[in-house]
């Protein structure tokens, strides 16, 4: 079995809050930081960071990102 690297996606809206999602395949797992929430971490369950309110632009990049990095798990 190959291991894949973790993968990092940063957004920044149009606001300029920036945001990094931090996927790990080994896990399965993702984490969401962002300066509007003073990088604290959320945890990415199916492509949705439970708690956190995003505006339409930060759901479709998470949710596109999200769906890149499980498209083949």
């Amino acid at each position: 079995m190959i291991a894949r690297k973790p993968y990092t996606s940063c957004f920044t809206n149009r606001y300029g809050e920036e945001w990094e999602f931090e996927y790990d395949p080994g896990r399965g797992e993702g984490i969401l930081r962002g300066s509007d929430v003073d990088w604290q971490e959320y945890r990415i369950i199916g492509g949705q960071a439970p708690g956190l309110i995003l505006n339409e632009e930060e759901i479709q990049w998470l949710q596109k990102t999200w769906t890149e990095v499980t498209r083949g798990d």
